[in-house]
């Protein structure tokens, strides 16, 4: 049976293998490549300080093993096999077990792992043949503990993230993942300075790794260097234990009952009591409607409250985290960091809500107030938070010179990605797991990751016209033009605010009956045309582009554009206007005094020019899918009067 299903997965990834999911899977796999890569390095550079080597390969091994609890979560948390696949075939659990985890050697995850866990044996190497012949029966026993921990935990999360606490736990989790994916700079520069590659982990810190599971291959090669062999047989005893007892309880878990709908009932007193204040009166019955349903839904869906607490967290970490090497400047910037990261976290605002949008597109009229409603109820969540974000962070970091540029950069970004986000989420609808139908685990809600990677760097552009006024104010020295960058900012967020959710009102309008389709279909079925009219127009902007040029339009130049604008343009420049010494990883402040100025131009506009290089690509396939559109348009007008 493991061959079987072994062959299935094979099929799946073979058919996968095509779009923004290849694209997603081939960077994944090169960035755990990278890891793998220094993983082996510290295995073999640290070889001469054995109590050194073992501290920080014991640490390197459970970051293995917490990217493998956070990941498959990041990601949803379903493999291409699911248990419920075969529920109702007469499989015993055990035998269903051994079937799925055979399928879980089959991934470029574990793959990578292995290299990464392969270090076991090179550090080994170099203890002696002893080690050696310990340590290769300990990296398979390792890399099937990590496997079938990672399946447990996942399974355990699917059933508590089902509670606003659960969400809230998930949101944190969630966030810590994605600083571990974006911020490894600051991590790297912390551990740098930390001393901790020359001198060990503190003792206390130490023996609480070493006592993790994910350490006991480790122990196993230290005892055999040492010829401890009843440290051995005690590390790989216990390892062979544990692994018994997550198959056995893994298996339990495997064939669950339909995961029932997550009802939470609240409280709507706060609502009804705002009915009467002047501001509720202000909107019109359809969008109050709306903003209450919505507000309701913030409050009580746990895959909501996910989205609030995954920007608070992601905006922490990445703001607190400089702290690790003496730097503050982060800190004031907490109120915009929330703000972004709120509106990159509710990318697809209407794929969640599945087939629920017929009733949208049955109302007449209903979609202007629904697309309103939507942005008002994240106005209502978020603004708060920022407000209470900005009055907290900038007091407490001493750093009032960043009072202009958070008060310019904040409305910016809170009304340009409330436009943003409910553009996206019309314009690129990625179809998701239908809410009534349940959903085992909250997290399920399509593939909107790169929805979410458009809208991180889309969100980054409202905020720069308010903060090129606050620049020049400071570059000429004049306070009035710096805090009028706060005014330039709230007006561009009132702006795009209204102006791209009067587009996402008219597409909803146009286009409602296709995103319907899309939602019950999904993107991989299409939908069997039956009149030549219905042909035409089916071919889109981006499924018509090569697979290259779709690389390089949406990932290769908005992530290497900003990263070097943002990265080593903007970042440099704000630490040399604030006098801060601070050098961390910006190419330009390493450099001489004369050169640091000309460096950071430089980068702003080499990084634009790589976020420009986007323009001709995009006028360039456009035209040749205005001719494919022309084509379809007069091959389906031929066949209709060939026919009739």
């Amino acid at each position: 049976m493991v061959g079987v299903l072994i062959r299935m997965k094979l099929v799946l990834l073979r058919n996968s293998m095509t779009g923004e999911r290849a694209t997603g899977m081939i960077l994944g796999g090169l960035g755990g490549l990278t890891a793998a890569a220094i993983t082996l390095a510290l295995s073999i550079s640290l070889s001469a300080h054995l109590s050194v080597a073992v501290d920080i390969l014991a640490l390197v091994y459970a970051m293995w093993l917490l990217g493998w609890i956070l990941g498959p979560i990041l990601v949803g948390g379903q493999p291409a096999l699911r248990a419920d696949h075969f529920r109702f075939l007469p499989i015993p659990r055990l035998r269903l077990a051994t079937g799925l985890l055979g399928t879980a050697f089959v991934s470029i995850g574990t793959a990578v792992t292995l290299l990464a866990f392969v270090s076991l044996v090179t550090f080994a190497v170099q203890l002696g043949v002893g080690p050696t012949l310990v340590a290769i029966p300990a990296t398979v026993l390792q890399l099937l503990f990590v496997l079938l921990f990672s399946r447990v935990a996942t399974s355990i999360f699917s059933a508590v993230v089902q509670s606003r606490v659960g969400g809230a736990i998930a949101g944190l989790l969630l966030a810590t993942m994605l600083f571990v994916i974006q911020g490894q700079w600051v991590i790297i520069v912390g551990i740098i300075q930390s001393g901790v590659l020359r001198t060990g982990l503190p003792p206390v810190l130490s023996s609480i790794i070493q006592v993790l599971p994910s350490s006991w291959a480790l122990v196993a090669v230290e005892a055999a260097s040492q010829s401890n062999w009843l440290g051995v047989l005690a590390a790989l005893t216990g390892l062979v234990v544990i692994i018994a007892i997550l198959f056995a309880v893994w298996s339990r878990l495997l064939v669950l009952p339909g995961a029932a709908r997550t009802i939470i009932r609240g409280s709507s007193g706060n609502l009804v009591g705002a009915r009467h204040t002047w501001c509720w009166r202000a909107f019109s019955g359809a969008t109050r409607g709306v903003i209450s349903k919505e507000v309701r839904t913030w409050w009580r869906d746990p895959s909501h409250t996910v989205k609030i607490f995954l920007p608070i967290g992601w905006a922490l970490l990445w703001c607190l985290s400089p702290l690790t090497f003496g730097s503050i400047l982060a800190l004031p910037f907490t109120a915009p960091a929330l703000a972004l990261m709120a509106m990159t976290s509710a990318a697809n605002l209407y794929g969640e809500e599945g087939t629920a949008l017929w009733v949208t597109l049955l109302t007449p009229g209903a979609a202007r107030h629904d697309v309103r409603g939507k942005q008002w109820a994240w106005l209502l969540i978020f603004t708060p938070l920022t407000i209470l974000a900005t009055l907290v962070f900038i007091p407490l970091s001493g750093q009032n010179w960043a009072w202009p540029w958070v008060l310019a950069s904040t409305p910016a970004l809170l009304g340009g990605g409330v436009g943003l986000l409910v553009l996206v989420s019309v314009m690129a609808l990625a179809p998701g797991p239908d809410p009534r139908q349940g959903r085992a685990n909250p997290l399920e809600q399509g593939n909107s990751g790169g929805q979410a990677i458009y809208l991180f760097f889309l969100g980054l552009l409202p905020p720069l016209p308010a903060l090129a006024v606050v620049l020049s104010g400071m570059l000429l020295e004049n306070n009035l033009l710096c805090w009028t960058g706060s005014l330039v900012g709230l007006v561009t967020g009132i702006g795009v605010a209204w102006w791209f959710g009067h587009i996402a009102a008219q597409r909803l309008e146009k286009r409602g009956p296709e995103l319907l389709s899309l939602m019950r279909h999904g993107k991989s079925q299409e939908v069997r045309e039956t009149t030549p009219e219905k042909a035409v127009g089916r071919s889109t902007f981006l499924n018509t582009m090569p697979q290259w040029k779709q690389f390089v339009f949406l990932m290769l130049c908005p992530t290497l554009g900003s990263l070097i604008f943002f990265a080593q343009g903007l970042a440099p420049l704000i630490i040399r206007l604030s006098g801060s010494h601070t050098r961390v990883w910006f190419l330009a402040l390493y450099l001489p005094t004369a050169w640091q100025w000309p460096v950071i131009v430089f980068m702003l506009l080499l990084g634009l020019g790589i976020l420009g290089a986007m323009v001709p690509l995009y006028l360039t396939h456009k035209k040749v899918w205005q001719s494919l559109q022309t084509e379809e348009g007069f091959t389906a007008a031929l066949r209709k009067d060939v026919f009739e």
